[in-house]
């Protein structure tokens, strides 16, 4: 945060993840807004975090980025209520719910690691998933629920970051589902880990969207949520990291192809233009095979490798991505 002093004014909302850099380099991305003006732009804070109201006619749109506090409880459900409730404090103070949310990325320490409680085990992912349900219960996802990113990070207990916003005519948002994987919110329990801490919500889905079009006067753009090597609801049975990454290539391929699309309302001459890409990886080791296969599908894309852990034991790689409709 000191560093970006020497750049900002403000300080824009920003994330810090403890997620292990790849080859030594240290990786810092923002997100950002083309052709905002400065009178649309406004900082707001409160005691517990900051966030970015983006406000153009009737339209608003806000960037909200860290929310967490993991020194207030060490435990999963403790923090992962803490986060969503102090996402639900910036969501109310701007008329919103959580139904609004367009993009969301979380931040989940050791997500695959299981406590002892009650007499069984219950998994970080698991119980994180069960609190989301809770609070999303609170609002209609009329539109589908968020694009979403659920990721491994070495400590920090949970950390979200959200893209959302209230629209206006002639902007829309679309849910787009995916012709090879069964949507994660219909998955059974076959699949699901356990959780004994909680007791009004457990074994609950993880409730996202394959990937949420936002459709403005000006653009098209496609949130891909994060991708794996996952066909209906199973992760296939290949250890490769090399071969998982191709198959997760091949899976958002199919969702965002000119088929797919189709079927969800878009123009016929439309095409998806895939403009970014994150990679997580979950061993370093496995870093250059997976650049070189993702290289290989996408020469000119920009795109940025982390080394984390992905939300099933056996999953090696997770990408994630943005894309414009042409």
């Amino acid at each position: 945060m000191s560093c970006a002093k020497d750049f900002f004014e403000v300080i824009p909302p920003t994330s810090i993840i403890s997620q292990s850099p790849v080859e030594g380099s240290l990786v810092v991305e923002f997100v950002h807004a083309h052709g905002v003006r400065p009178n649309e732009l406004l900082y707001k804070h409160n005691d517990e975090t900051s966030w970015l109201v983006v406000q153009r006619g009737m339209v608003k749109m806000i960037i909200a980025v860290g929310i967490s506090n993991p020194a207030v409880l060490n435990d999963m459900a403790g923090q992962s209520n803490v986060a969503f409730s102090q996402l639900q404090n910036i969501l109310t103070e701007e008329e919103m719910e959580f139904s609004d949310i367009i993009r969301q990325w979380n931040y989940i320490e050791q997500i695959t690691t299981t406590v002892s409680h009650n007499d069984g085990n219950s998994q970080h992912y698991q119980i994180f998933n069960d609190v989301r349900s809770k609070y999303y219960r609170q609002a209609s996802f009329n539109n589908g629920f968020p694009a979403a990113t659920g990721i491994g990070m070495d400590f920090g207990g949970v950390i979200i970051d959200i893209i959302a916003a209230k629209l206006d005519k002639g902007w829309s948002v679309v849910a787009l589902k995916s012709p090879v994987q069964l949507d994660a919110y219909s998955y059974t329990s076959e699949v699901l880990a356990e959780n004994h801490v909680m007791k009004d919500f457990s074994r609950t889905t993880p409730k996202f969207e394959r990937a949420k079009i936002l459709i403005t006067p000006e653009k098209k753009w496609i949130f891909i949520s994060g991708t794996a090597a996952i066909v209906g609801q199973s992760s296939i049975q290949q250890p490769s990291a090399e071969h998982q990454t191709e198959m997760t290539i091949q899976n958002i391929l199919r969702l965002i192809s000119s088929e797919s699309l189709l079927k969800h309302g878009v123009s016929p001459g439309e095409k998806s233009i895939v403009t970014y890409f994150r990679v997580y990886v979950k061993f370093s080791e496995d870093i250059q095979k997976v650049r070189e296969t993702c290289l290989r599908y996408f020469p000119n894309v920009p795109m940025s490798f982390v080394v984390a852990d992905i939300c099933r034991p056996e999953l090696l790689v997770e990408i994630e991505g943005l894309a414009v409709l042409q």
